[in-house]
């Protein structure tokens, strides 16, 4: 099986994502285009097709259908409803996003695709059930973007406050992806220091917040984010195809909740290869608890559970 990525979804999201990939460097023979408005798919592809000759790889692109799942390594899912400025949770469109992950994944599920499916549509966490539910593939197969996103917007606000690097700060959102998400600050460190040793209670439940609504921040400004995600996705993807086994935290299936939710989990050519790596105070379990059981609850609206 060839190194091929098929992009559902041609929004902000989806084409970010595109070009991150065709700018990485990364082993991949081919990025496919696929939406329901098959003329935008067909003109992202040409446009993006002339950075072809201006970057380092040989990566091919074009637009396609759902046929050219059959042979692809990893098909990412970025469609879904479109983000609002005046969104106040991820949860709110639950029941049209659904609708449309459920139709879109019975289209991969048609085909012979046996590889991995990254998801990055909201609300994320129940999108990826979904995906899951649908595909009839192992839970290890199946990715969400998760907090991947989240725990780099978390990094990048502890190293402006401490005006050091944000790879230096070892650091991670857990739960949902949503309004329930959390810090486990119990496990958080600046190099090898733990990071109690620079901030108070206070500061750390203010940057926590920060996190927290970061995204609303951006599409307060812009009415969307997507560079952010992309370069999530291109991480993960990076980590797929190089077996890496690389911690990340993503979105995956957690066999004590029966959910997807994000943990810091093994990720590597075959999927998700381990989770549960962290270590929680009892107030901590108590969150993630909390954060899981809006996930549930969402899950059982849309008679999914």
């Amino acid at each position: 099986m060839k190194n091929k990525i098929v992009i559902i979804g041609t929004g902000n999201v989806g084409v970010s994502y595109a070009y991150s990939l065709l700018c990485s460097n990364l082993n991949i023979h081919e990025i496919i285009l696929i939406d329901i408005n098959t003329q935008k798919a067909e003109g992202e592809a040409l446009d993006l097709l002339n950075c072809t000759p201006l970057v380092a790889g040989s990566t091919k692109i074009r637009f396609g259908t759902y046929e050219d799942c059959n042979d692809a390594s990893i098909v990412c899912i970025t469609a879904g409803v479109s983000q609002r400025a005046n969104i106040k949770s991820r949860m709110e469109d639950l029941f049209k996003a659904t609708n449309i992950f459920k139709d879109i994944v019975k289209n991969i599920a048609s085909t012979k695709f046996n590889g991995i499916i990254l998801i990055a549509g909201n609300p994320l966490d129940v999108m990826t059930y979904v995906t899951w539910k649908y595909s009839g593939l192992n839970t290890s197969q199946i990715i969400g973007s998760g907090t991947s996103l989240d725990s780099a917007r978390l990094q990048n606000i502890i190293s402006k406050r401490l005006n050091i690097s944000p790879k230096s700060v070892n650091a991670y959102v857990i739960g949902e992806h949503g309004n329930s998400q959390f810090v486990p600050w119990s496990n958080a460190k600046i190099g090898l220091n733990p990071i109690f040793n620079y901030f108070s209670k206070e500061e750390m439940g203010q940057m926590e917040e920060e996190t927290r609504n970061f995204g609303f921040t951006i599409a307060q400004k812009k009415t969307y984010t997507c560079y952010g995600v992309a370069s999530a996705l291109t991480r993960i993807t990076k980590a797929i195809i190089e077996d890496e086994k690389a911690i990340i935290c993503v979105s995956s299936y957690d066999p004590l909740q029966k959910i997807f939710i994000s943990s810091p989990s093994v990720v590597g050519i075959d999927g998700i290869e381990k989770t549960g790596l962290m270590s929680l105070t009892p107030e901590e379990s108590s969150r993630f608890e909390n954060s899981a059981s809006a996930i549930k609850t969402a899950i059982k609206e849309i008679n999914e559970f």
